[in-house]
């Protein structure tokens, strides 16, 4: 009997399970001269009940060590107005694409900023105070260091989503370049104008000086030639430089999608322009060609330790 009832237990569970897998290859033929392959697949489970939601996945990709790892893993639990949850989990605050300093968790991929995102060794408590507002703390693990500590205070004015964050977290510093001790504060906030705008006040107490930034953006959507094109373009400032990120995306149709975008820090620059094919719910195909002066991308060099400063790349993504 007691096998019995195991069994349809674990019956029942796995039809209620979700499974996924995503695949991603890339061939890119770097300063016209080098070919480089790429790949990434992410398999993974979910299942959600009626007070919680539960996900597990593992990630493999070419040229990371282990080749193998914990793409996410944890439990969320709901009780009436409050949320906690534990785990590898992905966490990402702020609207800003490339200049987001309330956005600690999680590294910048300039040629896709809006991509899904790696979980976070972290521990959340999130909870509504009312429609209007709520409360968020986060502690979480870096490389630098696993005493991380992040709070947020959400709230709602007419149109616009007030953010107040707090985060006490060991980080490189751009004034030194080294790993110290920072606490930052950032005021944010998002709302509508006509057209979408967003900003950011930054303080940063590092423990050799401080630190105060300014990020501004604005977005909008039109109709050009009976075609939706997004636009949307932000900068940041401080005592060490500033930079401006523009992009703008065009649905040409239901198949193919056109974007640029635009990155201009200190003395350096990227560009990228791809077009990608979507050739059904489960296959997309991307042409990219990318430019970089000045700029290395993440510290990437090439095999002869030659600075990359193009990249044509032939991307397909799958979704199962």
């Amino acid at each position: 009997m007691k096998i019995f009832i195991l069994f349809f237990f674990i019956t029942q569970l796995c039809f209620s399970i979700d499974y996924f897998l995503e695949l991603r290859g890339d061939y890119s033929l770097q300063n016209y001269e080098e070919n480089y392959w790429y790949y990434k697949g992410i398999a993974g489970l979910r299942h959600e009940g009626e007070n919680f939601y539960t996900e597990l996945s593992l990630i493999g990709e070419e040229g990371a060590d282990p080749s193998v790892d914990l793409y996410r893993g944890y439990l969320e639990y709901y009780i009436d107005d409050l949320t906690l949850s534990a785990g590898r989990q992905t966490i990402s605050w702020g609207h800003g694409y490339i200049f987001n300093f309330s956005d600690v968790f999680n590294e910048i991929d300039i040629e896709d900023p809006k991509s899904d995102k790696r979980g976070v060794d972290s521990i959340r408590f999130k909870y509504s105070l009312s429609d209007m507002s709520r409360l968020e703390f986060i502690g979480f693990k870096t490389d630098e260091k696993d005493e991380n500590f992040a709070g947020r205070y959400t709230f709602l004015i007419d149109d616009f989503e007030v953010m107040m964050n707090y985060f006490h977290i060991a980080q490189p510093s751009p004034i030194t370049g080294k790993i110290e001790k920072n606490e930052r504060i950032v005021l944010e906030t998002k709302g509508d104008l006509i057209i979408g705008v967003w900003g950011q006040i930054s303080y940063d107490k590092y423990e050799t000086d401080d630190l105060y930034t300014l990020v501004a953006g604005i977005d909008y959507n039109f109709n050009l030639y009976q075609k939706n094109v997004y636009t949307a373009m932000e900068g940041f400032y401080n005592k060490e430089g500033g930079g401006t990120y523009f992009t703008y995306n065009l649905r040409i149709n239901e198949s193919f999608e056109f974007y640029q975008g635009c990155l201009l820090i200190d003395d350096g620059g990227y560009l990228n322009t791809t077009l990608n094919y979507i050739y059904n719910d489960y296959v997309n195909f991307e042409f990219a060609y990318n430019y970089y002066h000045n700029f290395e991308k993440y510290g990437y060099l090439t095999k002869d330790n030659k600075e990359l400063t193009n990249e044509i790349v032939f991307r397909t993504k799958m979704f199962f």
